[in-house]
């Protein structure tokens, strides 16, 4: 808001009296509030003293009217009985909510219980009396029960009669007392009014003529110095007057003729500094040396158009840059800040820069600026020239200014410039091209003599380059059908194991099922013999299972589809976990087992703990299986790599040791048994049995995790396998292996935490008298799991072939559970469950794949036809009921 020096004169008196009219009124409203509240307390009080009197005298009138009736029975004093009566009980009431004193409130409380029992006591009296008419027993019970309590009335009458006279002379005393308080506060105020009025006269006169006193003596010394060279130092006037006008409209003049002197003697300078500069280099080192400092800039860059049709703008000269290595020394049209101004042909200024966005340096330290300045310089409607500056401090309007006209000076002179360098050019190559025709007259005599026996030369190499040409041609055609049979071998070889599995674990199902159920032995009517027959074929299918798992691991390792799955991992849980498999083991061996691991090893890593259990199992289970008395040890420690031949010292690298006192490995078998299907013993009458795949797959997912497996032994002194796994955190140990995404399922179904908690439970009441469809083509598979569901008196029925299966379906609508196997002919699994999920009705019953296929990929498929769930084979019985369980239960 502007305040003028009328304004202010005017709000200054007018505040002294508006706060003199406040402070009165304020007064006024209290003393009136104060008469009011002595009048009312006045009011109150007479009421109160008036009913006081009129309780004692009706408490008196109903006490004689009760005599009189007893002794005349008159119905007027009966009449009047009951009139004081109520005329009483209002009385009291109403004197109750008058008033306000605690003592007071109890004493008319006293009065109205008080007036209670007298009324309940006449009551009773009248009544004795109509009945009997006995007046002389009724003038007993007066005098005795009655008279009594209104004789009471009178000494409680009287303590309110005080008690009231004394509040009234109180409040008197008290509201007077106010009065002169008010008195004396009013005269303080005036007093306070007064000096208030003066100070406000003071302070908007001194405020008047110190801004005066201001611009006299700046005006003053202005006129007295004829230099405008010397910046000008405003008038500084805080106030929003009219003095503040006069003092901003000559600092907005003064400062506008000082720029312009500025402005003309800056260009001035600038344009006597081009004479005699005749190429573009020592033009821009001057110009940008001139320029950097006279703005104010602390880093400047001289930037030129070079080339014609793909042309850039290259660095030609710079300021305070000291060798510094430019990220980008030439830009193309749109590229950058420089290119966006070329091509836009207008000024870019860029202020709050990012820090190390430029370095600015000097002897002590070096700094980032704080505002970038870049000029496009435009020569007949062509931009040649970009000046790039810096500063520590953002340019000014004045500074912007004077680099946009001398822009158009620095364009012309460039021209020109560069004009004179091409006819010194044109000059200088003209010379030489006159000199170079004359020595090149001599030399092509001599070389058209060269070229006739070159002639003959190439006429014979381009024979011999037609036959390589032709050589190189039938060697690139073998190469590509041998890249193309290797890649067919490589499909027929997957294609191979996947069929090998699936045929293999379809009988093996079937073995497996029975074997354990003749294991089980449930009727008790075979013998022990019989029973350790049963479970060797169980135990010998498991291990054919185990072979072809270890084959297929080779392979998916081989062929890259094995998937690093990483996971925070804890040391010690692993440490538990290998405790928990091999100390049984151990035990039963007679042979000592210890895990130590170092204190200072990190708690958590981050690796995949499927693949690193497994590689430590492996590692253990030789152990075992190679020492047969003394002691296997496993140390966990960081390992010190100086020497290693492959893994980096540099990273964080634990060390998995396993000692064992067994029989040892030959120096020149230690390699070999880490190839697939080779052992040290590798004869037909080896002592110890196995496939020999089991270190070659350890091995392959050891550098996988990123690491390896060395080992140490001696012939009949046992062996150390260390396994090496670098430590990395989250993000780098995805990029280890990034692998595809096919794993086998088996161990998913076994650690499903529903299914586990049912598996606590006594669950077989869930399967009793439940309906199954079993849907199989291979009948020796249904005939194994009725046989097994059978046992848990579930109600069999079942299909070969998906269509057969739709049928029994529809057939049977009581079915509770389908085991659906996938690979059949005419319709497989995949279909058969599509068109059973497209029907309302069971949309919600349970499906559980069953195939022999166990990649992952393969479940992704069962749950994305519809399953409910999906089981591998060949089918455990315990996991099988498990998984049956939770979808009936659900």
């Amino acid at each position: 808001m502007r305040f003028t020096i009328s304004k202010k004169l005017i709000l200054g008196f007018l505040s002294v009296t508006l706060f003199f009219g406040a402070t009165s009124g304020i007064f006024y409203y209290y003393i009136n509030k104060i008469n009011n509240s002595y009048s009312s307390i006045i009011n109150v009080r007479v009421n109160i003293l008036s009913n006081i009197k009129d309780i004692e005298i009706l408490a008196t009138q109903q006490t004689n009217s009760l005599r009189g009736y007893l002794l005349t029975k008159s119905p007027d004093f009966e009449k009047e009985l009951q009139r004081a009566n109520i005329e009483l009980d209002l009385l009291i009431r109403e004197t109750s909510s008058l008033v306000t004193q605690s003592e007071s409130r109890k004493v008319v409380t006293e009065l109205s219980e008080l007036n209670k029992q007298f009324t309940k006591k006449y009551e009773e009296l009248l009544r004795q009396f109509e009945e009997d008419s006995n007046q002389e027993e009724a003038l007993d019970y007066f005098i005795s029960e009655v008279l009594p309590i209104g004789i009471e009335f009178a000494p409680l009458t009287k303590y309110l009669t005080e008690r009231n006279n004394q509040l009234m002379s109180d409040a008197k005393a008290e509201n007077t007392a106010l009065v002169d308080d008010i008195k004396q506060t009013t005269i303080l105020i005036s007093f306070v009014v007064l000096i208030i009025n003066l100070l406000i006269g003071l302070f908007i006169s001194k405020n008047i003529t110190n801004n005066l006193s201001k611009i006299t003596k700046v005006i003053t010394t202005l006129t007295s110095t004829s230099s405008t060279k010397e910046r000008y130092i405003p008038i500084e006037v805080k106030t929003n007057d009219e003095i503040g006008d006069i003092a901003n409209a000559f600092n907005k003049m003064t400062i506008a003729l000082q720029e312009k002197s500025w402005l003309e003697t800056s260009i001035t300078d600038i344009a006597t500094m081009y004479q005699g500069i005749h190429d573009l280099p020592t033009l821009a080192e001057k110009f940008i040396t001139k320029i950097t400092p006279m703005v104010g800039a602390n880093y400047g860059v001289f930037y030129i158009k070079q080339g014609s049709e793909e042309p850039r703008f290259q660095s030609l000269a710079t300021y305070a840059f000291q060798n510094q290595k430019m990220s980008v020394p030439s830009f193309s049209y749109g590229e950058g800040i420089i290119g966006q101004a070329a091509l836009e042909k207008r000024a870019i200024h860029l202020v709050e820069l990012p820090e190390n966005y430029i370095q600015i340096s000097s002897g002590v330290g070096t700094a980032s600026p704080a505002s970038l300045f870049i000029i496009p310089v435009e020569f007949e409607g062509e931009i040649t020239v970009i000046i790039e500056l810096a500063s520590f401090k953002k340019f000014e309007p004045i500074q912007e200014r004077l680099l946009k006209q001398i822009a158009n000076h620095i364009g012309i002179t460039v021209n020109s410039v560069r004009g004179r360098m091409q006819v010194e050019n044109l000059l200088r190559e003209s010379k030489q091209l006159t000199e170079e025709l004359q020595s090149q007259s001599e030399e092509l005599q001599l070389q058209h003599e060269e070229l006739i026996s070159m002639n003959e030369k190439l006429e014979e190499q381009y024979k011999s380059s037609e036959q390589k040409t032709k050589d190189l041609n039938n060697t690139k055609m073998e190469l590509e059908e041998k890249a193309v049979q290797l890649e067919l071998n490589s499909k027929y070889k997957s294609e191979f194991l996947a069929n090998m599995s699936h045929e293999l674990r379809s009988p093996l199902n079937s073995l497996l099922i029975l074997a354990h159920l003749l294991t089980e032995n449930e009727e008790g009517n075979l013998t022990i013999q019989q029973v350790e027959f049963a479970d060797t074929i169980y135990k010998s299918g498991n291990d054919l299972l185990h072979l072809i798992n270890e084959i297929l691991d080779l392979a998916k390792i081989e062929s890259g589809n094995i998937e690093i799955i990483p996971s925070e991992v804890i040391l010690n849980d692993v440490c538990r976990f290998i405790e928990r498999q091999f100390q049984p083991l151990a035990d039963q061996k007679g042979l000592k087992f210890s895990i130590q691991i170092d204190d200072k090893l990190p708690k958590v890593i981050w690796t995949d703990e499927q693949r690193l259990q497994q590689v430590i199992k492996n590692l253990l289970t030789n152990a075992f299986k190679f020492t047969e008395y003394g002691e296997v040890e496993m140390k966990l420690y960081k390992a010190n790599l100086a020497n290693h031949p492959t893994l980096k010292n540099d990273e964080t690298i634990l060390a998995f040791s396993i000692k064992d006192t067994g029989i040892g490995i030959p120096i020149d078998k230690q390699q070999l048994i880490f190839k697939a299907f080779q052992q040290g013993d590798g004869t037909t009458s080896r002592k110890y049995g196995g496939t020999g795949l089991g270190l070659s797959i350890s091995r392959e997912l050891a550098q996988l995790l990123g690491g390896g497996i060395d080992v140490e032994s001696s012939p009949s002194k046992g062996s150390t396998f260390t396994f090496y796994l670098p430590v990395y955190d989250k993000s780098s140990l995805t990029e280890v292996n990034p692998l595809n995404d096919e794993v086998a399922t088996t161990l998913e179904i076994i650690n499903d935490n529903k299914q586990n908690s049912l598996l606590e439970q006594d669950g077989d009441e869930l399967l009793k008298g439940k309906k199954i469809l079993i849907v199989d083509d291979d009948m020796r598979n249904i005939f194994a799991i009725t046989t097994a569901l059978e046992k848990k008196q579930m109600e069999i029925v079942f299909a070969e072939n998906g269509k057969s299966g739709l049928i029994v379906l529809k057939e049977n609508p009581d079915i509770d559970l389908i085991l659906m196997d996938i690979m059949m002919p005419e319709m497989d699994g995949y279909e058969t469950i599509r068109i059973i999920r497209k029907k309302s009705e069971y949309e919600d019953i349970p499906i559980i794949a069953l195939t022999a296929k166990a990649m992952k990929i393969d479940k992704d498929k069962c749950i994305e036809a519809g399953a409910s769930d999906y089981i591998s084979k060949p089918v455990f019985l315990d996991q099988l009921f498990s998984l049956m369980k939770v979808w009936l239960y659900r």
